[in-house]
């Protein structure tokens, strides 16, 4: 709306690096320009830490570079939270539609980072996948000849009951560590379903389809249920950051704290809901589009 691309153009704040120092030399205003923006400031700074940590030999490469490009977009993170807050504080009745605009910048902070690492995981061979990325390949020891079964997502709710172990972590992280803790967690989830949505999308050898028929099949079976369950746990991670600067910066019985825990709470149970919904997507479909393979 016009009144955040006011917001968003105002902003004086210092970039977190030289690629989104260039980025905010885009003429583009509005919501959707700065989403973009966010996407692709996602996605070079993902494939810049990487691909450095690779040239200099660093071991588990990996991991590195999803710590560096968390780290890197943070000060974008704490933008985003500061438009939510000058909005919030400035338009009576604003919460909601706030909430929501953050919600859709964090998931595409998220969406540039993954991408970045299923392009990481496509132009990588194995041997180079194993030395950067064996914390990932441990957990999921993907056989790469063997078509993915739809056995390994129809688990019910206790996909539901480990995710929202995994919501936990992330809000403690966010709480503690604030938009840091929630950019490892953003980042940390990008990595690891980009890479292993590429070992997925690299098996099959026994099928009969094209690889690339393959890899479009194992896409539309696992990403509704991914980007479900990623804005559960960017609501989740967006209400324990609130709930960690409510409870610091506002006494009991302030109303700005009573608006503060309205915000957390609506936030939260969304994020719940939102797993739900993800449960269920990834109980159903990925058995429903397998059977094709």
């Amino acid at each position: 709306n016009k009144e955040m691309g006011e917001t968003i153009r105002e902003n004086k704040a210092e970039p977190g690096s030289v690629i989104a120092a260039i980025l905010d030399f885009s003429p583009l205003p509005g919501p959707a320009a700065w989403n973009l923006k966010l996407f692709f400031e996602g996605f070079i700074l993902s494939l810049i830490s990487v691909f450095l940590m690779r040239s200099i030999g660093a071991t588990e490469a990996g991991l590195l570079g999803i710590a560096l490009a968390s780290a890197a977009m943070t000060p974008r993170l704490n933008r985003v939270l500061e438009i939510n807050r000058e909005r919030i504080w400035s338009e009576e009745g604003s919460g909601p539609s706030a909430n929501r605009t953050s919600l859709f910048s964090g998931l595409s902070i998220f969406l540039g980072m993954f991408v970045a690492f299923l392009v990481v995981g496509i132009v990588s061979n194995e041997t180079q996948l194993h030395k950067d990325f064996s914390f990932i390949l441990q957990q999921t020891r993907v056989d790469p000849d063997a078509i993915l079964s739809p056995d390994r997502f129809s688990q019910g709710m206790n996909i539901f009951g480990h995710n929202i172990l995994v919501l936990i972590s992330f809000g403690v992280l966010g709480f503690v560590y604030r938009s840091l803790g929630t950019m490892i967690a953003l980042g940390w989830n990008a990595g690891v379903w980009g890479i292993t949505i590429v070992l997925f999308m690299g098996g099959g050898a026994e099928s009969q389809l094209t690889p690339v028929l393959y890899a479009i099949i194992i896409l539309v079976a696992i990403m509704p249920h991914l980007l479900t369950e990623a804005a559960a746990y960017v609501a989740g991670a967006l209400s324990s950051v609130f709930l960690s600067r409510g409870v610091t910066l506002y006494g009991i019985g302030d109303p700005k704290l009573n608006r503060v825990m309205v915000a957390v709470l609506l936030l939260a149970l969304l994020s719940v809901a939102l797993l739900a919904a993800a449960a269920l997507l990834e109980h159903y479909v990925p058995s429903l589009v397998l059977k094709a393979l």
